[in-house]
């Protein structure tokens, strides 16, 4: 059989198109998210043409970037600007060959741009998801899933998740620079899941390397190298219009060794909250010890700027995000027991001697006392793997539990890591918190595999919640009904999810007149448990739901609002899951 040059040619022509066709090595996730923009970042094997279509309407797409080029390997970002401000968007992903008329589309995915002052939102924060020897993957994923259900507008992550300085030769203080690239190759395999509709925030842990005690003065190094491939592989904002941080270059951590920002501490408000992201690590050097827990700082630069956005900010509330405290113990793991000391607290390691005069010469004042002069809400932070709501000065202080360790016993850890106080729940999980203009409520959302749940255990149960509104402990003389769960180690509401009945519990530190109500989703009131009853003496309490309404009939399954409320007007809320 003869083949005519022409059709040898189509079949050549055919046959490199298909040699040449990308493979998507890494999906899209988006960060960077403002009031008019939002960035999506990937990865391709080839080289490859990207363009991005979205919308206000699912399927419905107004819009369409232009056809960007892109080199095999080569981070694929794209930023969609000119956005409306305070909206819901639909996009999708096509590329093609350079030069194709025909392209691939990827699955449609949303993300919202800023929301106004007033707004009512959910965010999530989790910490710690190692993916190391102790982590379950799938149970890492379930947690993922359950963050995505929650519809937030983005994550925080507290950082330890590329885990690279746990990693290094503790010999020649090292690792091959391939270690780093496969980790974050890794943790992009899995916020990749819900990602590409959560813009991802990144804290960073001591695990990820980037600290002064690690930098050797040339571009070789763990803090260098770690710095470069997470800022390939990753979307953290710089200081511009919408974003403050660190606006200092840093030698080497630039492409190519070069000088640049390393994005690792920002801020920024959205609805009615301030939003602010520190390390604690760049600057800190040499490494801490028992005795030197004054090394541990943000350094000047950082804490003038930590300090000027707290008095800029006419936020309603304010969170701090952290992995660590300023200080703790020798591997700086701690809370309130540890919120005295150094840079944090003032004092020497001896809880009592002033030190920051001394220590940190024309400061303005420790970072404790800088967080309660501003009426900052509550310090998120990890580090120590498990769930601890502390309350120190006004300030809430919130450990946050491990999304991957399947140990619902870890607790037991938290006296070695220094923990003596506050509300101590088992992994595995993450927070929820959600933000109106007029309260914000954190819940511990429990992630469990079908093998670990049981009557008393089900995935997405709630374990412990708060709220916290405009009147709180800084303008209240005395603090208002708390919920607790000392008599329950799992759930604060509990059962929950519940078929037959389910208890509220809560606690007074004073006689107070108290309500108890429970409301559908539409706001609806469906049973007055307690009505304006005055409970003569302090201590803990709790009351019954059956599932019933007023009238006494049963209400259908669903979610339902219980809220406590006492003479003040400060109050409390959460979510219960009826489930016949």
């Amino acid at each position: 059989m003869k083949l005519f040059p022409s059709i040898l040619l189509l079949l050549f022509s055919l046959a490199f198109s298909i040699s040449q066709a990308q493979t998507l090595t890494r999906s899209e996730i988006l960060g960077k998210p403002t009031n008019n923009s939002i960035t999506i970042k990937l990865f391709f094997s080839n080289p490859a043409e990207v363009s991005v279509q979205y919308g206000t309407s699912s399927g419905n797409y107004t819009s369409q970037t232009s056809w960007y080029s892109f080199l095999a390997n080569e981070a694929a970002e794209i930023t969609l600007s000119g956005l409306n401000a305070d909206t819901k968007y639909y996009y999708k992903i096509i590329y093609r060959n350079p030069g194709d008329t025909n392209y691939t589309q990827r699955a449609e995915h949303t993300f919202h741009t800023q929301r106004a002052a007033g707004s009512a939102y959910t965010f999530v924060v989790q910490a710690d998801p190692h993916l190391d020897a102790s982590s379950d993957t799938s149970l890492y994923q379930r947690c993922l899933q359950n963050q995505l259900e929650d519809n937030p507008d983005f994550m925080i992550d507290l950082g330890d998740f590329l885990m690279t300085d746990k990693l290094k030769n503790l010999t020649t203080n090292s690792i091959p620079r391939d270690t780093i690239t496969y980790r974050c190759n890794l943790l992009r395999s899995y916020y990749e899941t819900i990602c590409h509709s959560v813009p991802l925030f990144i804290t960073l842990g001591n695990h990820e390397g980037e600290a002064g005690w690690n930098l050797n003065g040339t571009a070789n190094n763990i803090a260098v190298w770690n710095t470069q491939e997470r800022q390939k592989f990753f979307l953290n904002p710089g200081p511009d219009s919408f974003y403050t941080g660190d606006s200092t270059l840093q030698n080497y951590v630039g492409p190519n060794d070069t000088a640049g920002q390393r994005n690792a501490y920002y801020a920024w408000t959205w609805g009615d909250a301030l939003y602010i992201v520190l390390d604690p690590y760049w600057n800190t050097n040499p490494k801490p010890t028992a005795a030197t827990g004054w090394y541990w700082t943000l350094g000047l630069t950082q804490y003038n700027w930590l300090r000027t956005t707290l008095e800029n900010s006419t936020a309603k509330f304010k969170f701090i995000f952290s992995h660590q405290i300023v200080g703790g113990d020798a591997e700086g793991r701690g809370g309130i027991e540890f919120a005295d000391k150094y840079e944090w607290g003032g004092k020497n390691a001896d809880g009592v001697t002033a030190g920051f005069t001394t220590n940190r010469p024309g400061w303005y004042k420790p970072i404790k006392d800088l967080l309660t002069e501003n009426h900052a809400t509550i310090f998120f932070h990890g580090h120590d793997h498990f769930y601890d709501k502390q309350d120190k000065d006004c300030l809430v202080y919130q450990e946050t539990p491990q999304p991957s360790l399947p140990n619902f016993n870890y607790p037991s850890q938290a006296a070695t890591y220094g923990y003596l106080a506050g509300q101590i729940v088992a992994n595995s999980g993450h927070l929820r918190v959600s933000v109106s203009d007029s309260a914000i409520q954190v819940d511990y959302v429990r992630a469990y595999l079908p093998a670990s749940e049981n009557p008393t255990r089900h995935n997405k149960d709630i374990s412990a919640t708060y709220t916290i509104g405009l009147t709180n402990c800084y303008t209240l003389s005395t603090n208002p009904p708390i919920i607790w769960n000392s008599n329950y180690a799992e759930e604060i509401v509990y059962p929950n999810p519940f078929s037959k009945q389910t208890t509220i519990q809560f606690h007074l530190n004073t006689p107070k007149h108290i309500s108890i109500m429970i409301y559908d989703e539409s706001g609806k009131i469906v049973n007055n448990l307690i009505s304006n009853n005055y409970i003569s003496n302090d201590g803990n309490y709790q009351v019954s739901w059956d599932g019933k309404n007023n009238a006494g009939d049963a209400v259908a399954d669903g979610i339902y609002i219980y809220k406590i409320i006492n003479e003040d007007g400060a109050e409390k809320t959460g979510k219960i899951i009826l489930k016949r």
